[in-house]
């Protein structure tokens, strides 16, 4: 039982098992006694509450040749079986006594001959019972052979390399059939050889099959070309036939029937037959020529067999000095499917990739874990099988969804959705929130870093004129009166600034310069003809933003119920600008005030009469009538305002207009400003979004040392 004691002592299940260095192995049951490992799963209750014989703990066990299985998991010794005695506690040992054993548990009794042969030399091609039923079309026509073997007509294997031989090796000479072989052996000629018309070329050595043994699920070609998804994925089957997965079609009568038809036993599915496999069992697979496998412990096994769980496959290739193993040579049994995957054979000239993973933002290292690229690699090319992707999001920036592993499959597509990361929104440096009216400049150790300020080209000179928002690494959004009618070209915009020089703020090594690469005016905005309705723009960086304590976008929610809430509680946002300050100058540094959401009535009430046809379901009203409020040059500017019970900041609207002084074209403090309601046109700027996806930091694609990953 020295098998059945490794096996349990690797199994970790919630704490059950308690072992310390130096001390004896002990389980421990539910009810809190302890018992001897060795006693567990042994067809006898040791526990009090019988919790170390159940099929929940012991259907994992994989138990010694030497061993009998009981129905739920448990080992007993073979001898016992069929004794007359419960030892088994399902009873399961003493099923089906009345039923004579086989020669032995891998033997084949003749049919008049009466002596025994072992399993593995029928069908085989060789005969080996006296009166020859070892190689009968009785027992063999429908005997699954190998997908590395050539099936005879009768039903019988052989090796593939055996055909066309001028041997025959099959009982029934059908691995020497002329029609199939004369290519094979045109000696001078093959180059110039071409199958007949009613003949199936197989894409290698030069083979020809007749036309109606192609898709029919046996393998007729060396390179198993005639029952590859390539040929048979486009073939239609006729009323009475079962299409299988890669597109052969065999007679409806033979789905189900517990023998593999369809080369890839996509007629025994579980699913289409409505007949599970043992719980954690699995099915043997089917490989592709050049690929082997031994089943460990179970030198008789034919593929379409049904093992136990845990099951070990060691897969080893033809020794053609150009093939490798894509995978691991290890595979194991596992809740009813082979883990990680079963592998296979290939040459360079047939490597399978994967495209590069589009994981949005997110910095990968690669690492192919076996085959003849093995080590690190560069993730923008073709990624070989078997490369493992570990993905993080860099600094500034966090998970919106996706993995933060993935492999490269054996069948070219990737295990994970990848990891896409997003810039960090919302949150700024601060000790407090001073609820100061008038308003205060902003510090490098306390930015609103979302803030952009936009300067156009004017006698040479670069002018600031307008604020902005940054809401992504590219995408700007500002008034539609700041840049109506405007070349982009001569619009640049600075991210991390806090001056109206821009002279000033281009030596600033923290701060960001942008050209315009477009500029998307709201297709509803029509300046003052249009009473500056929908008064909304983005503009397109030509380059995306290095997000920093500096630079980070503002959030964007979505949630209607909470901006109503917002404004009939009378919450209070912060904006930012360098416009027109109470001593009717422009501001030389960039500031910020406070301002309170007005309720709807109460804004349009305290507005002039021939002011309120600006006031529209698109806008909103915020500021203090007192003498403090946004004004010339604050045009643009976003207003954040902080999630209840959060330090994240969201923007909800964009400074717009407010009324000017009688005789002046100044901004007049006593009356609330007009900001642009953003969630009006949530569905515009997610649009805009999805045409500008996030790239993240210039430096994602980095081959780290080995030494650094974690």
């Amino acid at each position: 039982m020295k098998t059945l004691f490794i096996i349990l002592s690797l199994l970790l299940d919630d704490g059950v098992y308690s072992n310390s260095i130096g001390q004896v192995r002990e389980f421990l049951c539910i009810d809190g006694t302890k018992i001897d490992l060795m006693r567990v799963c042994d067809g006898i209750v040791d526990c009090p509450d019988s919790s170390d014989e159940t099929r929940k703990l012991c259907h994992h066990v994989v138990c010694p040749l030497s061993s009998y299985r009981c129905d739920y998991g448990a080992c007993i010794e073979k001898s016992l079986r069929c004794n007359g005695f419960q030892d088994c506690i399902d009873e399961s040992d003493e099923f089906h006594c009345d039923i004579k054993e086989p020669c032995s548990n891998h033997g084949y009794r003749c049919f008049h001959s009466l002596e025994c042969i072992s399993l593995s030399k029928t069908c085989d091609g060789y005969l080996d019972c006296a009166d020859g039923s070892d190689e009968s079309t009785g027992i063999c026509a429908s005997f699954p052979c190998p997908g590395s073997t050539f099936q005879c007509n009768y039903g019988g294997c052989i090796h593939l390399e055996t055909i066309c031989d001028g041997t025959y090796d099959c009982i029934d000479a059908s691995d020497e059939d002329i029609s199939m072989c004369t290519a094979i052996n045109c000696g001078d000629k093959c180059f110039a050889y071409k199958c007949k018309e009613h003949e199936f070329t197989c894409k290698s050595e030069g083979q020809c099959v007749d036309s109606s043994r192609v898709c029919d699920g046996i393998i007729q070609c060396r390179d198993a070309s005639d029952e590859d998804i390539e040929t048979c994925s486009l073939r239609q089957c006729a009323d009475g036939f079962f299409r299988c997965k890669y597109g052969a079609c065999i007679p409806e009568k033979l789905k189900c029937n517990s023998e593999r038809n369809c080369h890839d036993w996509s007629d025994e599915d579980e699913s289409i037959c409505g007949i599970a496999l043992p719980n954690g069992a699995c099915r043997l697979p089917s490989v592709k020529p050049g690929t082997h496998y031994s089943v460990f412990q179970c030198p008789h096994c034919q593929p379409g067999d049904v093992v136990p769980e845990l099951t070990r496959l060691d897969f080893f290739c033809d020794s053609k000095v150009d093939n490798f193993l894509e995978g691991l040579s290890n595979v194991f049994c596992q809740n009813n499917q082979w883990l990680p995957y079963v592998t296979s054979c290939y040459t360079d000239s047939e490597i399978i990739t994967c495209v590069p993973l589009n994981s949005r933002g997110a910095r990968q290292r690669c690492e192919v874990l076996w085959g003849p690229h093995q080590g690190w690699i560069n993730c923008n090319g073709s990624i070989p099988v078997g490369t493992h992707v570990t993905l993080e999001c860099p600094e500034f920036y966090e998970r919106e969804s996706g993995s933060y592993h993935s492999t490269c499959l054996h069948d070219g597509t990737w295990s994970q959705f990848p990891l896409q990361c997003q810039p960090i929104c919302g949150l700024r440096e601060t000790s407090a929130l001073p609820l100061i009216v008038k308003g205060w400049e902003i510090s490098p150790e306390e930015p609103l870093p979302w803030h952009a300020t936009l300067f156009s080209h004017d006698d040479g000179q670069w002018i600031f004129f307008c604020g902005g928002t940054l809401i992504s690494e590219r995408i700007v959004l500002t008034a539609g009166h700041c840049v109506w009618k405007t070349d982009p070209k001569t619009i640049r915009v600075i991210l991390g600034g806090f001056s109206s020089n821009f002279s000033l703020d281009k030596e600033d090594k923290e701060t960001q310069v942008f050209d315009i690469f477009n500029i998307k005016l709201h297709r509803s905005y029509h300046d003052h003809e249009g009473n500056y309705g929908s008064d909304l723009a983005a503009l397109i960086l030509n380059g995306s933003a290095i997000m920093s304590s500096r630079v980070k976008p503002v959030c964007l929610n979505w949630s209607a119920d909470l901006n109503v809430s917002l404004r009939e509680n009378g919450e209070i946002g912060l904006v930012a600008g360098m416009g027109i300050t109470e001593n009717d100058t422009f501001s030389k540094h960039l500031r910020v005030t406070t301002v309170k959401l007005i309720d709807e009535n109460e804004c349009r009430e305290s507005q002039k009469r021939d002011f309120r046809r600006y006031l529209t379901y698109t806008t909103f009203c915020a500021g203090w009538n007192n003498g403090t409020a946004v004004c010339n040059g604050d045009s643009g500017g976003g207003l954040a305002l902080r999630r209840p019970n959060t330090t994240i900041w969201d923007l909800h609207g964009v400074v717009s207009i407010s009324p000017r002084r009688i005789g002046t074209s100044i901004c007049d403090p006593q009356y609330y400003t007009v900001f642009t309601k953003i969630l009006i046109y949530s569905d515009w700027i997610d649009n805009i979004l999805k045409e500008i996806p996030v790239v993240g930091p210039p430096d994602l694609q980095q081959i780290p040392n080995r030494d650094a990953i974690v």
